[in-house]
């Protein structure tokens, strides 16, 4: 035994113990999906079924529909209770159309400049023929509009029967139910990390996911100190492309600029976070993951991918047990979905990144894109959480640069909002998870420094809402508006159309109306009183 006087000392003692790692796949990851994942999927899914109505000939459409609505009534969860009091379902629906607001769909306040082609896109469902075409005359083409348009759809439906403001305030309310749904889950998740303080819970869950952000602020200051604008030049403009090869959307910036594509990848990345372990999702684990493609494929897939990874996790047992009737119906009900998005793709420009780009710049402004942007939070956080669905998260964010794909490199811009709801989660977890030792006190003043690092960043984001806002477009067309759009010199519009007619779809699509329309320079401006 050793002497007495070579013990530690109690404080000694102390530094030395450590709290046990907060398990985040246990206190999330068995609970049964329930009616709040049922009215998940139907949010999801409704737009899916309302297109296939509109744009597929009678009989893809019955056969199809029919799949997917049998697939939502096989759906675990209906005979289970919503998890949820009245007053936190009421609150969340409130905040979450206060959210909504920062969007633009509205154009109450700033809207970015990508809603020149949103509003484009929402008032073509809303005034044009369904499927809605364009012909090109210039070109000599005629044009499909083959777009992810889960986001749109209802809204453009509601437009049909009431008129393009009618239709602004539908998306407007359609997005803010949305981020309802995901402060649901949010809700939800802060209960189980923190039951015994689920109120503060909450605040803390959901100020680290509403702002979650790199620490684009650091580049950023040095970029502009040596360009010669001052350090606080993004200031209006916002910094997220500051590594140019690629980024990773910050939550402010997906509700400002993609909350079409922000929306089905939280929904999706937090259920597989609260449900993805339970048996009851992988008998109807493909629905989802179906419905929510019309929305954002890259998005979706980002999730899918965290879902089949916890399903493996769990072994060939529980990959049997996603050989259902639910299952094989959704991917019935997926099929010409994801024939319609795929249409025209090759044109979208795509590579590897060592290829696309110069090799030494991608040699070292992907490891410190990495630095910055994942493992700032991602390391402290391993030191107090442990979760086999943080660990894909984080692998998958590492890889998800090493390919390009779309204008903006979609890949990580889409692909990567999955994995860092994820990652947000969890960092947001670690500052509620016990610490004890040193190395726990380290890391949660590291995740500290990161949150207050990363505020400026989302600040710098959030400013582009003080700028003027501009009146949305009611007569442009896509076309049009993307002639005149201010990314008319720099971006190819081939992930919003399909020449038509087209292989892939003539087949199960109705024909596109005709449209006589000759386009010409001499068009009246999109918008007279000023864009974005």
């Amino acid at each position: 035994m050793a002497p007495a006087d070579a013990l530690p000392p109690p404080e000694q003692a102390a530094s030395l113990r450590r709290a046990p790692l907060l398990d985040l796949d246990r206190v999330l990851g068995d609970v049964a999906p329930d009616r709040l994942a049922i009215s998940i999927l139907l949010y999801l899914t409704l737009p899916d079924l309302l297109f296939l109505g509109g744009w597929a000939a009678p009989w893809a459409a019955l056969l199809t529909g029919l799949a997917g609505a049998a697939a939502l009534v096989l759906a675990p969860g209906w005979s289970r209770p919503w998890p949820l009091s009245g007053g936190m379902t009421a609150l969340c629906l409130a905040l979450g159309l206060l959210w909504a607001g920062a969007t633009g769909a509205h154009h109450l306040v700033y809207s970015s400049a990508d809603w020149e082609i949103r509003d484009a896109v929402l008032r073509d469902l809303m005034a044009e023929p369904w499927p809605v075409s364009y012909p090109d005359m210039d070109r000599g083409v005629l044009w499909l509009l083959r777009a992810p348009l889960g986001f749109y759809i209802p809204a453009g439906l509601i437009g049909r029967l009431a008129g393009f403001p009618a239709a602004q305030a539908s998306l407007w309310a359609w997005t803010g139910l949305g981020f309802a749904l995901v402060l649901m889950l949010l809700a939800l998740v802060a209960r189980a990390v923190s039951p015994g303080q689920p109120g503060r819970g909450f605040a803390v869950m959901t100020g680290i996911f509403v702002l979650f952000h790199g620490l684009d602020i650091l580049p950023n200051i040095w970029l502009d100190w040596n360009f010669g604008t001052g350090p606080l030049a993004s200031w209006g403009r916002g910094g997220e492309w500051w590594a140019r090869l690629f980024q990773y959307t910050g939550h402010v910036t997906a509700i400002l600029w993609a909350p079409n594509h922000a929306m089905p990848a939280w929904l999706l990345a937090l259920m597989v976070l609260r449900y993805g372990r339970h048996p009851d999702f992988a008998r109807g684990l493909a629905l989802p993951f179906a419905a929510g493609a019309f929305w954002s494929p890259l998005g979706s897939a980002g999730a899918a991918i965290l879902a089949a990874a916890v399903l493996l996790r769990q072994g060939m047992r529980a990959v049997w047990r996603a050989v259902t009737p639910a299952n094989f119906l959704a991917v019935v009900f997926a099929l010409p979905l994801c024939v319609y998005l795929v249409a025209g793709s090759s044109e979208v420009p795509h590579g590897l990144v060592f290829v696309v780009h110069p090799a030494l710049k991608v040699l070292w402004v992907w490891p410190l894109f990495l630095v910055l942007e994942v493992l700032c939070w991602a390391v402290p956080a391993a030191v107090l959480v442990r979760s086999w669905t943080f660990k894909v998260a984080v692998v998958l964010l590492c890889l998800l640069p090493g390919y390009v794909f779309g204008p903006g490199n979609e890949m990580t811009a889409r692909g990567g909002m999955a994995p860092l709801a994820v990652l947000a989660v969890v960092a947001a977890a670690a500052l509620l998870a016990p610490v004890a030792g040193r190395a726990q006190r380290l890391a949660r003043a590291g995740l500290l420094a990161c949150s207050i690092l990363a505020l400026p960043g989302a600040a710098m984001e959030a400013s582009l809402l003080a700028k003027r806002p501009w009146q949305a477009s009611a007569e442009c067309d896509l076309l049009e508006a993307a002639r005149q759009s201010v990314f008319a010199s720099s971006t190819e519009w081939a992930h919003y159309l399909a020449p038509w007619p087209d292989a892939m779809l003539s087949g199960w699509m109705r024909e596109p109306p005709p449209r006589p329309m000759d386009r010409t320079s001499t068009a009246a401006p999109c918008w007279p009183h000023g864009g974005p």
